[in-house]
């Protein structure tokens, strides 16, 4: 990094700004397409029919006009290790875009993808207009992709621990992440007036010995989840047994049509952002986590776009507030462990994780959601999806 000079100082506040206005932006942009997009999938639901051709479209996509990002959050990874030319200008869109229609059709997918790629992409085209070496490059694109995941997410702490954590980098940069990040955050909720979903617990999380069991417990179901769900994500059957991606989501997409068609399985498919709110509210029976999951993994391997994180959330609450009729800690508290505890073991990314629960719930979380992500992180094996890439 270069030395902090009064004249690189005002460069560094320049390109913060920057970055945090337009990933802030396109953040609540995109949050506001993906409500809209998810109404009128609720309101017509006869759109599920089309996910298949909505699916050979984004293959599309990603073989002719954008074809330079087709790497996606791999290629935003390999970049933050090795930077050397911007990202395509093109990422932005063609993730954003893909994802729309991903959720227009229904595909059980998230959007923690889309809020990496969108916020490293955008970030990264201020290196066209600055000269930087290659760790401010590193440190441009680990802002955006902080200000991305906290104009997204809504959290703006976790969101510069995880643009550290998944990449595997302890660096400096964390001052400058947690400033892409507030502001970004602070950009989409006070000028474009984004909103985000409200977790906060009904009661705080006393911690007790009972309760740090409880959390433990939680931890391993989680891990074991999230270790399964690895070991899939890892042996890529779809891709080897249908090596032509536009057979394969055409495939895939027909047979999540008939999954949710036929399997009445309606409310799992998006987001699925109202299960989660029902899950701190009353007991789930634990299929619910099950078929979600079964669901989330089919659209993702078989190349759906926008990523699997919220969708894990899902899986994670409903499993905790199963769960909970098991244990001592209130119904609320096991759904909130659950929701960040898969994350933290598939991901490998437990810190970011105890820290979203916090900003998420509420302080009192945090020692046993420190306890919950941790073991999650050491049964799923250590090792994320973010080290596939």
């Amino acid at each position: 990094m270069s030395s902090l000079t009064p004249r690189n100082t005002l460069r560094w506040l320049l390109i913060i700004g920057g970055v945090a206005l337009v990933v802030g932006a396109a953040g609540a942009g995109f949050l506001y397409a993906l409500d809209w997009v998810t109404l009128v999938f609720n309101q017509h639901r006869g759109l599920l029919f089309t996910l298949p051709i909505l699916g050979l479209l984004m293959v599309w996509v990603y073989e002719s006009p954008a074809k330079a990002s087709a790497g996606g959050v791999k290629a935003l990874i390999a970049s933050i290790k090795a930077p050397t030319a911007p990202l395509p200008a093109s990422m932005a869109p063609a993730i954003v875009g893909t994802t729309l229609l991903s959720h227009l059709g229904g595909a059980s997918v998230g959007r923690e993808g889309t809020a990496l790629q969108m916020g490293g992409a955008l970030a990264g085209q201020f290196a066209r207009w600055f000269t930087l070496d290659e760790q401010e490059h590193r440190t441009l694109l680990l802002c955006g992709v902080s200000a991305g995941f906290a104009a997204v997410f809504g959290t703006p702490i976790a969101a510069a621990v995880f643009a550290l954590e998944f990449v595997r980098l302890r660096s400096w940069a964390i001052i400058p992440c947690l400033a892409s990040a507030f502001l970004a955050e602070l950009v989409g909720r006070k000028i474009f007036h984004a909103s985000h979903a409200n977790y906060r617990l009904p009661v705080p999380a006393e911690l007790s010995f009972s309760g740090v069991g409880d959390a433990l417990i939680l931890g391993v179901a989680c891990g074991l989840i999230a270790k399964l769900y690895l070991f899939l994500h890892r042996r890529n059957s779809a891709a080897k047994s249908l090596p032509n991606p536009y057979g394969r989501i055409l495939f895939g997409g027909i047979l999540f049509v008939l999954l949710v068609q036929f399997g009445h399985l309606q409310d799992f498919t998006g987001l699925g952002l109202n299960v989660i709110n029902e899950s701190f509210l009353e007991p789930i029976p634990p299929a619910v986590f099950a078929l979600k999951f079964l669901l989330t993994f089919l659209c993702v391997s078989y190349g759906f776009r926008g990523g699997e994180v919220t969708p894990l959330f899902f899986v994670g609450a409903t499993m905790g507030s199963a769960a909970a009729a098991l244990l001592h800690l209130p119904l609320s508290i096991c759904a909130a462990l659950g929701f960040v505890g898969i994350f933290a073991g598939a991901g490998a990314v437990p810190l970011a994780c105890a820290v979203m629960a916090c900003e998420l719930f509420g302080i009192s979380i945090g020692g046993y959601a420190l306890v919950t992500c941790a073991v999650s992180w050491f049964v799923a094996g250590r090792k994320g999806l973010y080290d596939e890439a």
